[in-house]
């Protein structure tokens, strides 16, 4: 068989008795994780403007806006949600290294969701079959692609749509015929360059709302009668041929031990709002905080040493350590480790407009440098005192929230209920803790509608 039959037979022919404990817990923090996260995005800076969008385009009242609570066509829902859940960067990680990794539950779980409740009546176990099957495929292909991070493509949005597809067409119960044209469909729609990255602006997270929205029109089109290209990875003009020529595609990977290991499990979730490869910084820096007299007052200057997987954080130079909006700060290197120094911590509200503005950040961030050397192996930072002493801290390879340094599922409800007071509009706590209840026992939910509108 070709790679596509093996990866789609594989969506279709697994049930939730076919799959581990281990696969169906991770897919359920996926969703905790996913959701909670989605809720605080809805408040971003210009999500309200995608609010305005979607609610323009009418149609019929299908799925739900989280955190705003309208009732849309499922693939215009899909579109809000998946921006809202990319919108502040703290969303899971399918990790490739000790350094970087893509986002995959931001594109499963809003399709997942808004097809489920286009269709009614979708139980916790079925909603968890379709995300660890869709996850499993789409950090397949992730493997497939290893030296993305250095082409123009970002794989956290190129990748997105086949995830969202596979929920998608899981839950719609095509058949082999239908889903093998559903992915196809979803090649024709791909979106993911890394342009909007490198001029910060909000096009950076539509691309993982256009992934959702188009997957979810690609399974109700192949639902439909509408075909699409088979060979979609593989063909001449397919996926990796195309995309990842030569030495950069690894052909074998995404079949590789298909149906014995499912790496949904090796998911990690993010502990700092920011981009990922500046978290093995972030907690070099937290281990020497307040050690030798280190503190914003006393620091002279930070040196910071790494690999180039750090360049999308630190250049342009000029840019990143004089960040001047949200889409700025999540990206700039300097200043996430501005404002650890400052206030010891990493939270929400220092990419926000007040923060931003704060010159105390931004004097700290101005003395911010990146050593980048491809033959090293994880990070470290020295930082230099105003008396002359350097103080070093230990390398740090796997950061915090890495599948190999993970949070617990205690310290991942405690940011789900952080993210959820910080929605669009206000969301009592009874409704918030009785879906966090419903995610952590999916298996029990009869019909999911009912956690997605506890946090409209």
């Amino acid at each position: 068989m070709s790679m596509e039959q093996q990866l789609i037979q594989h969506v279709q022919q697994r049930t939730y008795a076919d799959l581990p404990p281990a696969v169906i817990a991770a897919a359920r923090r996926e969703v905790l994780w996913t959701l909670g996260t989605s809720v605080a995005g809805a408040a971003a800076e210009g999500s309200d403007r995608i609010a305005a969008f979607v609610r323009q385009q009418g149609g019929r009242e299908e799925s739900t806006m989280i955190g705003f609570g309208d009732r849309l066509p499922a693939a215009l829902a899909g579109l809000a949600n998946g921006s809202f859940a990319k919108a502040l960067e703290y969303e899971d990680k399918y990790w490739m290294d000790e350094g970087h990794g893509y986002a995959v539950g931001v594109a499963v779980v809003p399709a997942a969701f808004a097809i489920a409740e286009h269709l009614g009546g979708v139980d916790g176990k079925t909603l968890l079959t379709a995300v660890a099957l869709a996850t499993d495929i789409q950090a397949r292909l992730l493997t497939g692609a290893p030296r993305s991070l250095t082409s123009g493509w970002n794989a956290t949005y190129l990748l997105s749509v086949f995830g969202a597809t596979l929920a998608a067409a899981k839950l719609l119960k095509l058949n082999e015929t239908q889903c093998t044209s559903a992915v196809g469909l979803a090649y024709a729609q791909l979106a993911g360059n890394r342009q909007s990255s490198a001029e910060g602006v909000l096009a950076i997270r539509m691309q993982l709302g256009f992934g959702v929205r188009n997957g979810i029109s690609a399974a109700q089109l192949a639902q439909q009668g509408i075909t699409g290209a088979r060979n979609f990875l593989t063909g001449k003009f397919g996926l990796y041929t195309l995309f990842f020529p030569g030495a950069e595609a690894d052909r074998d990977a995404p079949t590789r031990d298909l149906g014995n290991s499912y790496l949904g499990t090796r998911l990690g979730y993010k502990a700092y709002p920011c981009g990922a490869v500046v978290h093995p910084v972030l907690d070099a820096v937290l281990s020497v905080l307040g050690k030798d007299g280190v503190a914003a007052d006393t620091i002279a200057s930070v040196q910071v040493f790494g690999t180039p997987r750090l360049t999308i954080m630190v250049e342009p130079r000029d840019v990143r350590q004089n960040p001047k909006n949200h889409i700025e700060t999540e990206f700039s290197l300097p200043w996430a480790v501005a404002c650890v120094i400052v206030d010891g911590k990493l939270s929400l509200s220092h990419f926000k407009d007040d923060a931003v503005r704060n010159q105390r950040y931004a004097e700290l961030a101005r003395k911010v440098e990146t050593d980048m050397d491809a033959a090293r192996h994880g990070v470290w930072v020295e930082i230099k005192l105003k008396d002359g002493r350097v103080v070093k801290s230990e390398r740090v390879m796997g950061a915090k929230g890495h599948p190999d340094n993970p949070q617990t599922t205690d310290e991942m409800v405690e940011k789900y209920r952080d993210c959820v007071q910080h929605g669009p509009k206000p969301l009592a706590r009874e409704r918030t803790e009785q879906a966090k209840d419903m995610i952590l026992h999916l298996e029990e939910v009869k019909d999911v509608r009912d956690i997605i509108r506890l946090l409209a």
